[in-house]
């Protein structure tokens, strides 16, 4: 959006935003310190873990609350922050845009502390210790190592850290940017490990966790930031804004369908209102379901307030509309935040639902022997990639129609690979072959290579950074503002390092040794978070790869058509000698967790050997492909430069021909002087004889 122009804060203002603040967080901070103490140690005993003391269960109660309202706010904030700047390299901060960036470095200072003291105060809740093991090294060393938590806490406590950071040094639209993304990210550390981590088909609770976490905190925190910056800047129109954009609404729409996946698999069967979990979910449904109102209220005041300068009357209504969308939103917040952060302090159903070990790790069964039938017809979706496959789609489908609208052309071959790299990606990870991956590393390493070099070749035959550019140009100031910020990312010296060549190369080749041949796949194949990040992972790096070698896209640094040769021809050696390594190994990969699955039909060393061929051909044959493909754009390049280069000949725009005439011309006479030099020069001495 562009720069909004607010008048000067006053005092009342600014109390009114500070008091609308410590009522959130005050509410939070109770309900979750109620909800613990009337849980009590039987919220612990039940799920086979220690009670560490009530004095560790209120002060976690306290920071979760915190954690979760002010984690919201920042972030929240810090995208207002983003919106309302200039569209130069630099933010050109505005009087609203300084206040946001106030309060971001307030919120961001409290969720940073949070985080930390979360660091020691959750692992000893989780590790069944007291306040009174931190005077004891060995007992506060355990809490810290004990569970994952403290680890993850950590993880939020860098992001959060980081968002302060940038808010108090940087000026640079692109650090603040980064900054957000990395805390969206951030705050997924404690959610994957908690409750949703727990009992019959976790893996899709997990996955709706993940994606609705990162969009309820853009959202809600969009919203409930917009609130308190209209609090401190009446005139600036941050709420009226969001309202009308149908982003918020397609968040909203992720947020329920999420809620409800996560709602059957934490109900596990049990019916709703026999549960304080369920009557938790009712709380946070009918806290969204105000906000979702206050917004609809908002949006109808919106519509009003255009007529506001003809009728005083409808001023008037719009005002009191929007004053009362503002607590509506405000009061739906504060509902989610604080069943979210209490909801954590109670055993939801899904840990008491009967199990299998087979679906303690994977979420679901498999009984049957992966066979070419049982592939092709034991079908599993995996929610999370296939929520990323189909809004990757939409969006690409939507900047095509816009070019089209337009009157602009663009390559179908384009969209043609862009489509069909997703589709592989769905039916990948959907069929048998997604499903038996975490059971069995042969099925794992086609997966593996599947993600890793088949499904990016296609889609960075895509284009889709040209065609958010080319989509985004001439389309008003909200399409020229995203137009100029793609090109600033793409220019931004971190992104241009992460993306150099040589950086690409040894994070791509380096993934499989680090990955395959130290303790770290046997740790992260335990976990489906840790199995959809291998995925990810997987998918990202591929694709990093391939986008310097048959990319469509500008980057910051591009290879040569040589260069770019040379670069395949280099990996293809490791490939080689990874695939190698796994079938002379004679221990296998992660042999505690397949053995652990006790699985009939496994055969954990044919698998090995298996995976390590298809690590060796599977390796090969691609980049062959990729060198095959690579030759006919050099090819297609030099005809275009060829064909170009004759256009200006004929048309007169070249003179490299003149140019190099001249230069001939230059040697020729130098020759000639220095020709007649050495002659005059030897006449010279011969007539001294």
């Amino acid at each position: 959006m562009t720069e909004v122009r607010g008048r000067s804060v006053g005092g009342s203002e600014t109390a009114k935003a500070a008091a609308a603040v410590l009522a959130v967080a005050v509410v939070a901070v109770t309900v979750t310190i109620v909800t613990a103490v009337n849980v009590g140690p039987e919220a612990y005993t039940s799920i086979a873990r220690e009670f560490p003391g009530s004095g560790v269960v209120v002060f976690v109660a306290v920071l979760r609350a915190v954690h979760e309202v002010f984690s919201v706010l920042a972030l929240g904030m810090l995208a207002l922050v983003l919106m309302f700047t200039s569209r130069t390299s630099r933010p050109g901060w505005s009087s609203t845009s300084e206040t946001a960036r106030g309060l971001l470095r307030i919120f961001g200072a409290i969720w940073a502390t949070a985080a930390l003291l979360l660091t020691v105060v959750d692992g000893l809740n989780t590790n069944g210790l007291s306040l009174a093991a931190i005077n004891h090294p060995d007992q506060l060393w355990f809490a810290l190592t004990g569970t994952f938590y403290p680890a993850a806490w950590l993880v939020v406590f860098i992001a959060a850290f980081t968002v302060f950071t940038v808010s108090l040094f940087a000026e640079s639209w692109a650090a603040h940017a980064v900054s957000l993304w990395i805390g969206l990210l951030a705050i997924l550390a404690p959610v994957v490990i908690s409750q949703v981590l727990v009992g019959p088909n976790h893996d899709l609770g997990e996955d709706a966790s993940i994606i609705q976490t990162p969009v309820a905190t853009a959202v809600l925190g969009l919203l409930a930031a917009g609130v308190l910056l209209e609090f401190a800047h009446p005139r600036c129109g941050a709420l009226r804004r969001m309202v009308r954009s149908k982003p918020l609404w397609t968040g909203v729409i992720v947020i329920v369908s999420a809620d409800v996946v996560i709602s059957v698999f934490k109900l596990s069967g049990t019916p709703l209102l026999e549960s304080l979990t369920g009557w938790q979910l009712l709380a946070r449904w009918a806290g969204l379901a105000v906000i979702i109102m206050a917004v609809l209220t908002a949006s109808s005041a919106r519509f009003v307030r255009a007529r506001a300068d003809v009728r005083a009357r409808a001023a008037k209504t719009a005002s009191v509309r929007m004053a009362v969308a503002r607590v509506g939103i405000l009061v739906g917040f504060t509902a989610w935040a604080s069943i979210t952060a209490a909801m954590i302090l109670v055993p939801s159903p899904n840990y008491f639902a009967p199990n299998s070990i087979v679906s303690v790790f994977l979420g679901y069964t498999v009984e049957a022997a992966p066979d070419p039938l049982v592939l092709l017809t034991h079908w599993r979706i995996n929610l999370l990639l296939t929520a990323v496959a189909v809004a990757a789609m939409a969006a690409y489908g939507l900047g095509v129609l816009r070019l089209r609208r337009r009157g602009d052309s663009w390559p179908v071959i384009r969209t043609i690979c862009w489509f069909t790299g997703w589709i592989v990606t769905i039916v990948l990870m959907g069929s048998g072959l997604g499903k038996y991956s975490p059971a069995d590393f042969g099925i794992h390493m086609v997966v593996h290579m599947s993600l890793n070099m088949l499904i990016p070749a296609l889609l960075v035959g895509g284009g889709p950074i040209t065609l958010l550019l080319r989509a985004t140009t001439g389309t008003g100031r909200l399409g020229q503002q995203v137009h100029s910020r793609v090109n600033q990312l793409i220019n931004w010296p971190g992104l241009r390092m992460l993306l150099h060549p040589l950086v690409v190369f040894v994070v791509y080749i380096a993934s499989y040794y680090a990955l395959y041949l130290t303790p770290l796949f046997g740790e992260l194949i335990r976990y489906h978070w840790g199995h959809q990040l291998m995925n990810v992972h997987f998918l990202i790096i591929g694709y990093m790869f391939f986008s310097l070698v048959i990319g469509v896209d500008k980057l910051p640094i591009e290879l040569p058509h040589i260069g770019r040769l040379g670069y395949v021809i280099a990996a293809m050696p490791f490939h080689a000698f990874f695939g190698i390594v796994l079938m002379m190994t004679k221990t296998p990969v992660a042999q505690n967790f397949y053995r652990t699955l006790d699985l009939p039909w496994l055969d954990i060393a044919a698998e090995q050997y298996f995976a390590g061929g298809i690590a060796w051909a599977g390796g090969e044959l691609p980049l062959l492909g990729v060198v095959i493909v690579l030759a006919v754009q050099w090819t297609k390049q030099d005809k275009r430069d060829a064909q170009r280069f004759d256009r200006h000949e004929d048309t007169g725009l070249s003179d490299e021909f003149s140019a190099y005439n001249d230069m001939l011309r230059k040697l020729a006479e130098r020759d000639g002087v220095v020709a007649a030099s050495s002659a005059a020069k030897e006449g010279t001495r011969k007539n001294e004889q």
